[in-house]
């Protein structure tokens, strides 16, 4: 054993009569973190109001939680065919970061498509605050023990100290596995400068999103062989074959042809803002103000 990192688990935060999830505050504070980066990129650089961003996102929520849970109901199947009625108890436990991902994204669609809001310009400036959110969620997921992977004598290891036991097995004390949210957060935390480096560049709209896709994607691929779930096809788990279709689309958008500038993008942008703001328009690549 080369070394390990520890710490009580705790399950349930006891605040008077209330009773409040770790877990539920870092999605709630990684959600309103990547949400509060989000509106100020788009209002800076598209000209959309904040207040339209944060009512698309209310949508969106919505579609986090449903995405979040039916892909991780899909990927566990087993665990629910004999027991259908246990598919919407959400609050047991089981939910997907990349389903509850792709669920916001296609519950804000109608929302943005009645309002003028332009999906890809939206998700370019959308793209910095996904890593950001998932390095915060992911404090709730080390707080509780969740996401716990396989036995390991890796330097980053989790030893379980001891306090609530994780929520999906027993450990006993001094017992060192993966610790997989640590991972995942530590993956967001790095890419996210890049993110925004590759922010400043001037780049055909869709850009960055695919850019953000891809990096997180592929430490996803790497860091899910340390999970427990029982792979699926050719010794990939669930996650890593979502992971792939992400690398896939992104990879698609970024070599597909495209002009460098779409003018009509801008203007949709533009005619759905505030008229007169003092900011500079910004072109739809997310580069530099329009001279």
């Amino acid at each position: 054993m080369i070394g390990a990192i520890g710490w009580r688990l705790i399950d349930r935060i006891e605040i008077g009569p209330l009773s409040i999830s770790p877990h539920g505050i870092g999605i709630a504070i990684g959600f309103l973190a990547g949400g509060a980066l989000l509106a100020r990129r788009a209002e800076r650089m598209l000209g959309f109001r904040r207040e339209q961003i944060w009512n698309m996102l209310m949508y969106a929520i919505v579609g986090v939680i449903i995405g979040a849970r039916l892909a991780y109901v899909i990927g566990h199947w087993s665990e629910f065919s004999s027991d259908l009625a246990q598919i919407p108890r959400i609050w047991e436990g089981g939910v997907s970061l990349q389903g509850g991902i792709l669920g916001g994204i296609v519950a804000a669609i109608p929302y943005g498509r009645k309002h003028g809001i332009a999906m890809l310009p939206i998700l370019d400036a959308a793209a910095p605050g996904f890593p950001l959110g998932i390095a915060l969620g992911r404090v709730g997921d080390l707080v509780i023990g969740d996401h716990l992977g396989t036995p390991t004598s890796f330097l980053l290891g989790y030893r379980y100290l001891g306090g609530a036991q994780p929520p999906d097995r027993v450990l006993q004390i001094g017992d060192v596995v993966h610790q997989t949210a640590l991972y995942d957060l530590l993956i967001a935390a790095a890419i996210l400068p890049i993110v925004l480096r590759i922010a400043k560049r001037t780049m055909p709209t869709g850009h960055l999103i695919a850019w953000t896709a891809i990096l997180y994607a592929s430490g996803r691929i790497i860091t899910d062989f340390a999970r427990t779930e029982v792979a699926t096809f050719f010794g990939l788990r669930g996650t890593q074959w979502t992971s792939i279709a992400f690398i896939i689309v992104g990879a698609t958008w970024l070599l597909r042809p495209r002009p460098r500038v779409v003018p009509s993008t801008l203007e949709v942008g533009v005619e759905a803002g505030l008229a007169g703001g003092d900011e500079e328009p910004q072109d739809a690549t997310l580069g530099e103000p329009r001279t």
